[in-house]
């Protein structure tokens, strides 16, 4: 699903996107490479002062491997990639576990025109320690299954419609249990001089395995979204790429403890190549989100982000992203946040360097500072992490 809509894109699973690009390659590719991975985190827990005086930094270890496959079948093609490996801690122990992320599927072609995207995905990690309330061994698996299908026509109006299916099980916490469905229909109208313009309507049921009380009984945590809007592409030459949208939306949730919501949602990005090794992006977004593993019925989340990517050589790039977020908790479960987190705001400064020693041999470095402040000072942290990745390509 693209844009604002229920379940917003740039929403993360489990900490974790494996992204379906080999799909669109033009050559056959198979990448298979075994890595060492370590991470040193200065507060794996994600707790701040006031929840402990107590060492959270943490050095994690272990294999991993990783699968970069597309094969072209006459005008078809196929793809899977992702990584699966198992991390040991050396000072929270309880977090040993298997870090998993896989993505399928197929680019088909019906007929002479239309064409649609098969995408199947697979995550199994642990959950994010921010949002658990407190420390725990919580092993969330993420399955997710979306189609996007199109007719495109170099000048005219073509239908676009889209579909996907989201499900989060947890170990432990249980009640977190949810699963999305979100369809997504729109009418696109495309000229060369102009780009591609396309109006759409979309709807999404959010269903989370928590019965709440009330009055008349108890009730299923369950929230309708609905949105219509306008989304608009355009490349200029082959330097800009710019895409917006802006779309009228509600949200409807069944729990007395989250409030309506009815407004204006959002996305902007666009990209600049001013020479043919440095990319620059940016981008600003609104939306109601409900991936993950938050513990609310929804999530309004407004975020800002600008990033760069540099390829010095055929060995050597390096990249830089800075993300400023604000989310607004909606119906945040009362069983696990007996202090309510409100809302907060994060901010996000990344940055990594690849290196590739010989044609087998690539080394990657990366850090990432993090902070967080809630409107519930309970919940306040930061944490650093630097990322030492080692790839032997099989």
């Amino acid at each position: 699903m693209k844009g604002p809509v229920a379940i917003a894109a740039t929403a993360g699973v489990v900490g974790l996107v494996v992204a379906a690009a080999p799909a669109r390659a033009q050559e056959n590719k198979f990448d298979l490479s075994l890595a060492i991975v370590e991470t040193y985190d200065t507060n794996v827990l994600r707790l701040g002062e006031q929840r402990t005086n107590q060492p959270t930094d943490n050095l994690q270890i272990g294999p991993q491997v990783t699968l970069d496959y597309s094969r072209r079948l006459s005008r078809q093609r196929i793809f899977a990639n992702g990584y699966a490996g198992y991390f040991w801690n050396n000072r929270f122990e309880f977090l040993n576990r298997q870090d998993i992320a896989l993505t399928g599927g197929a680019d088909l072609r019906v007929g002479p025109k239309c064409r649609a995207t098969v995408t199947s995905s697979f995550f199994q990690a642990q959950s994010d320690l921010q949002d658990l309330s407190t420390p725990v061994r919580n092993v969330a698996t993420t399955q997710d299954y979306a189609i996007d299908a199109s007719c495109p026509r170099p000048a005219g109006f073509f239908p676009v419609a889209s579909a996907s299916y989201f499900q989060v099980d947890n170990e432990r916490r249980v009640e977190r249990n949810q699963d999305i469905v979100d369809g997504r229909f729109g009418i696109g109208y495309s000229r060369p001089s102009l780009g591609t313009a396309q109006l759409f309507g979309a709807i999404s049921t959010i269903r989370r395995e928590r019965d709440i009380p009330t009055p008349q009984g108890l009730i299923r945590d369950v929230t309708k979204v609905r949105s219509v809007g306008l989304r608009v592409e355009r490349d200029v030459g082959t330097r800009i790429r710019a895409s917006g949208e802006i779309a009228y939306t509600s949200a409807d949730p069944a729990s007395p403890q989250a409030s309506s919501f009815e407004g204006v949602t959002y996305a902007v990005n666009a990209s600049y190549t001013p020479i043919s090794r440095f990319v620059l992006s940016a981008g600003v977004d609104r939306t109601i989100s409900a991936r993950g593993n938050l513990g609310t019925s929804y999530v309004i989340r407004e975020q800002a982000n600008m990033g760069a990517r540099l390829t010095v050589s055929r060995r050597t790039s390096f990249g830089a992203r800075v993300l400023v977020a604000q989310r607004d908790y909606q119906g945040e479960d009362p069983l696990f946040l007996p202090q309510p987190r409100g809302s907060d705001t994060q901010v996000t400064a990344q940055a990594d360097v690849r290196y590739r020693i010989a044609q087998p041999i690539t080394l990657e470095l990366s850090t990432r500072y993090f902070q967080r402040a809630a409107e519930n000072d309970f919940y306040d942290y930061d944490s650093f992490a630097t990322t030492l990745r080692a790839l032997l390509r099989i």
